[in-house]
């Protein structure tokens, strides 16, 4: 009996997940320039900066992973490199001056007592 290709299949998903595959290459191929340029670095090496396991890497950078926030985050700092970026949004301004007005009030109570 022929096995049944999957190939219908996956190109079903690649359609459907279009947008996070497009952001998982970029974030990938971020990953695989950083640890070129870094003599020192191996995905083992990687993998333990970050506590995953070595093979977890591989399929990190065969696109095989839905990366949350906190994974990038991990690899971002363990390379040293920003793997996401945020364009300028319209209310930064504001609203960073809120964070920045309510730090220095909180920052004034705990001096005061």
């Amino acid at each position: 009996m022929k096995t049944q290709s999957n190939y219908l299949h996956n190109a079903k998903f690649r359609i459907e997940n279009k947008k996070w595959l497009s952001y998982s290459s970029n974030i990938t191929l971020r990953v695989l320039a950083a640890i070129e340029e870094n003599e020192q670095m191996t995905q083992k090496a990687l993998a333990e900066m970050i506590g995953v396991s070595p093979q977890y890497i591989n399929k990190v950078l065969k696109g095989q992973e839905n990366l949350s926030l906190q994974t990038i985050a991990k690899l971002s700092d363990a390379l040293n490199v920003e793997l996401i970026t945020f364009p300028k949004f319209l209310f930064d301004e504001p609203i960073n001056k809120v964070f920045k007005k309510t730090s220095s009030k909180s920052q004034l109570k705990k001096m005061e007592k």
